[in-house]
């Protein structure tokens, strides 16, 4: 095989999830003294792939980078770029004196799908034997990411009477796994159930693909009834995977007046919704695995009253698959975080065993977002957006 002119050897390396059965090789291509320097960049080299979330052992070994030029002299291998040398540092490294790239610590592909990396054959002083090489490595995609519907709660109105086919309303959800190569972030909608059931159900359907949503059955009255209540499914996997729901509340009116339609508005968004997002100050990354819980100040003797307990997803966000519940009338809550759980298992010991964060939520709000930024010794908190 040739490029440009130049004898190039190249033996595939692993594209299957590592540890490969048998490790493969790559050799620098000779080099030449009429070829431009610019034309480093177009030798086409495959990938090497890589699963993300491998587990351990670490070092893995992933494929090992030969030079021609070591027949004639001692070469040592250097790699630099994002991921080597620049952060973040030192995931992929290279044994000297073999070759071998291995790579030290689990990939995230929603974080960095894929690093670009040189990889430098030298003497022992430092000096070029040929010119640098590009290798690709390509971060393999699993289906470790539940969709996201873009809101917990979604209005919408129809008229009464409307005929079957009439849209309603779209919902969307988002999801981070790969949509190109794999089915992983591929969404199916469903509507998992109905309330109330009639006059008959189901009295709306939902494009499973675009998640719009329509009237399936004709018999929409304003009287009877005046409002429904419906779940929503999001799966991944063209819905043979991971999910998560939300509600739709649509309601039946006799006419589009402005007037009316802002009083349906007012009906749907009469309860709250909550979120929160932690990050680990140390590292400027999410929190993930913070335990917490929501409790509610209700009664005669203002007891707390235990809502849900969760924990923080990988992005450091309240994991909307727990049971929190969809909406929160108005009144008194309180977060309790195990923060000092939390630094415990990242090693570290911390002032506050854990922290609270008491708050009241009116009729006005729609939203509530509660950020909680942590160190060992201290954290802040504020009404977020």
């Amino acid at each position: 095989m040739h490029c440009f002119g130049v004898p190039l050897l190249l033996l595939l390396p692993c594209q299957v999830v590592f540890p490969c059965a048998q490790a493969q090789m790559l050799t620098f291509p000779e080099s030449s003294t009429d070829l431009k320097r610019q034309k480093r960049d177009q030798w086409l080299m495959s990938p090497v792939s890589v699963s993300e979330n491998e587990k351990g052992p670490f070092p893995k070994t992933l494929v090992q980078i030969r030079s021609s030029k070591d027949k004639e002299a001692t070469v040592f291998y250097r790699i630099t770029g994002a991921g080597a040398d620049r952060p973040p540092a030192r995931i992929f490294v290279i044994e000297r004196e073999t070759g071998w790239l291995k790579v030290t610590r689990p990939l995230d592909r929603e974080h960095i799908n894929k690093y670009v990396l040189l990889i430098h054959a030298q003497t022992a002083n430092g000096q070029p034997l040929v010119d640098p090489m590009e290798i690709i490595i390509r971060v393999k995609d699993q289906n470790d990411n539940r969709p996201q519907f873009t809101q917990s709660l979604f209005c919408g109105s129809i008229a009464e009477g409307a005929t079957a086919g009439t849209s309603v309303m779209q919902v969307s959800a988002t999801d981070k796994d790969d949509t190109v190569d794999t089915f992983h972030g591929v969404i199916t909608y469903s509507i998992l159930s109905q309330h109330p059931a009639q006059p008959h159900s189901p009295m709306f359907g939902i494009n499973n693909e675009t998640g719009v949503i329509s009237v399936s059955t004709p018999g929409l009255l304003q009287e009877n009834p005046s409002k429904y209540t419906l779940i929503l499914g999001a799966t991944d996997m063209l819905g043979a995977g991971l999910s998560t729901t939300a509600t739709a509340i649509i309601s039946i009116r006799t006419g589009t007046p402005p007037m009316e339609v802002a009083a349906s508005e007012e009906e749907c968004f009469r309860h709250t919704i909550l979120t929160a997002h932690a990050l680990n100050l140390l590292t400027g990354l999410p929190a993930t695995g913070l335990a917490m819980r929501l409790s509610q100040l209700e009664g005669l003797q203002k007891q707390w009253a235990e809502l849900m307990r969760s924990t923080t997803n990988t992005d450091g966000r309240l994991d909307m698959s727990s049971q929190l519940p969809r909406t929160l009338k108005p009144g008194t809550y309180k977060v309790h975080f195990e923060t000092g759980e939390y630094w415990q298992k990242q090693g570290y010991t911390s002032f506050y065993p854990y922290v609270e964060v008491v708050f009241t939520i009116t009729k006005a709000e729609q939203k509530v977002h509660i950020p909680l930024l942590l160190s060992p010794y201290g954290y802040s908190t504020y009404r977020g957006n």
